[in-house]
C-alpha cells in the first residue's frame, strides 16, 4: 500500500504503484480498479488544475484563444489546441454557473438598469442589465432581439429572485418599456427615475462602463455564433465581473470581497478542482417569461389603455415624417 496517495476517483487509500509513463508515477487503486497519477489534474485529464484555471482567467480577462495558446506554450513549454481550450472554457463556464446559481448577494435598495446592442450570428441583439448601485453587483442579464415592456419586466424580475429582496428605487435611462416593465415586476412598490446620461445624480454612467467592458469582451470573441453561446458565454463572463474582477471603486477587490460573505469559490482554479466530475455540470438557458400579468378588471383595463397609447405613438412616429414631408411640398409650392 502507498500512504498518503487517495484515490482521485472514489477518494480511498487502498492505492499500490503501478509503474511509470514518461518519468510520471502511476498508481492503481484497489477499490474501483482505476489509474491515475499523483498530478494536480482531474481525473481523465493530463492539463494541470492550475494551468486551466489561468486558461480560464484569460479568457474572460480579455485574451483571444490563440493568445492563451501561445501564453501557455511559453509558460508551461506545453502545445495545447484552441479546441482543446475552448472546451474547457465552456465545460468549467457550465460548472461556475451551477455553483453560483444559489448565491445570495447582499445589496442594496437602489439598482441601475440599461441595454446595449450587441452583434450575435450576424445580428443586431440587445443585452439587458441591472446592477446595484452600492457594491456594483451585477444582479442580473437578460438577452432579447427587441426592446419590449414583457424584456424589462423579465430582466427586474430575474433580479429580484436574484436579490431576493424588493429595490426601492429602479433608475433607467428614457427607454419606455421600462416605464411599465417595472411597475408590473414590482406591483408599483419601487420608485422609477428616468435619468439622463452623463450626469452625477441619478445617472446610469455605472452600467455605461459595465457595457463599454462587456463589448471589449465581445471583441476579443468577435462574433457570438448564435444566442445559445452567447447567453453561455456572457453568464461565465459575469461570474468573473461579479467574484474575480476587481474595481478601482470598491478599493481594487471584487463586488462579492466587498460584501463580505462567504463564496461558493475564490478564483478559476477553485471551480476547476472542485468541479463535478462523475455528472458534469449542463447548462439549459431557459426562456423566462413575465411572471405578473393583469388578472384582475382594474389591472386589465389598465394593460388595455396602456398598450393602446403605446400604438397610437407608435402611429404618430409614423405619421408625422409624412406629414411633415407633405406640408413642406405644399409650401413650396
Amino acid at each position: 500500500m502507498t500512504n498518503n496517495v487517495a484515490c482521485k476517483f472514489c477518494g480511498f487509500g487502498h492505492v499500490i504503484k503501478f509503474g511509470t509513463f514518461n518519468g510520471i508515477q502511476r498508481y492503481y487503486c484497489k477499490d474501483c480498479q482505476r489509474k491515475f497519477t499523483e498530478l494536480d489534474t482531474l481525473p481523465k485529464m493530463k492539463t494541470p488544475i492550475n494551468e486551466i484555471g489561468s486558461a480560464l482567467n484569460m479568457y474572460y480577462g480579455g485574451s483571444p484563444i490563440d493568445a492563451i495558446q501561445s501564453n501557455l506554450q511559453q509558460s508551461y513549454g506545453k502545445y495545447l489546441s484552441e479546441p482543446a481550450i475552448y472546451k474547457w472554457i465552456v465545460r468549467f463556464t457550465k460548472e461556475a454557473i451551477a455553483k453560483a446559481k444559489d448565491f445570495k448577494p447582499e445589496v442594496g435598495n437602489v439598482w441601475l438598469a440599461d441595454e446595449t446592442g450587441l452583434n450575435v450570428g450576424n445580428r443586431n441583439v440587445w443585452f439587458w442589465d441591472i446592477i446595484d448601485a452600492k457594491s456594483r453587483y451585477l444582479l442580473a442579464s437578460h438577452i432579447s432581439v427587441l426592446r419590449t415592456t414583457n424584456d424589462a419586466q423579465i430582466l427586474i424580475e430575474k433580479a429580484i429572485r436574484r436579490a431576493g429582496k424588493m429595490p426601492d428605487v429602479v433608475i433607467t435611462d428614457k427607454l419606455r418599456a421600462y416605464i411599465d416593465g417595472i411597475d408590473l415586476a414590482t406591483g408599483g412598490r419601487a420608485a422609477h427615475i428616468r435619468s439622463k446620461p452623463f450626469t452625477d445624480e441619478n445617472s446610469t454612467n455605472i452600467i455605461e462602463r459595465f457595457h463599454g467592458t462587456l463589448k471589449q469582451r465581445t471583441e476579443v470573441i468577435h462574433h457570438f455564433k448564435n444566442l445559445e453561446t452567447a447567453r453561455l458565454l456572457t453568464e461565465g463572463w459575469l461570474i468573473h465581473y461579479n467574484f474575480f474582477k476587481d474595481h478601482e471603486s470598491l478599493g481594487n477587490v471584487s463586488p462579492v470581497e466587498h460584501m463580505k460573505v462567504d463564496m461558493p469559490f475564490h478564483n478559476w482554479d477553485d471551480i476547476v478542482r472542485y468541479s463535478n466530475v462523475a455528472e458534469p455540470a449542463v447548462y439549459i438557458p431557459v426562456l423566462l417569461r413575465p411572471m405578473h400579468r393583469p388578472h384582475t378588471p382594474k389591472q386589465k383595463r389598465s394593460a388595455y389603455y396602456r398598450k393602446a397609447m403605446r400604438k397610437n405613438r407608435a402611429k404618430k412616429k409614423l405619421i408625422e415624417p409624412i406629414y411633415s414631408q407633405f406640408s413642406m411640398g405644399r409650401k413650396r409650392k
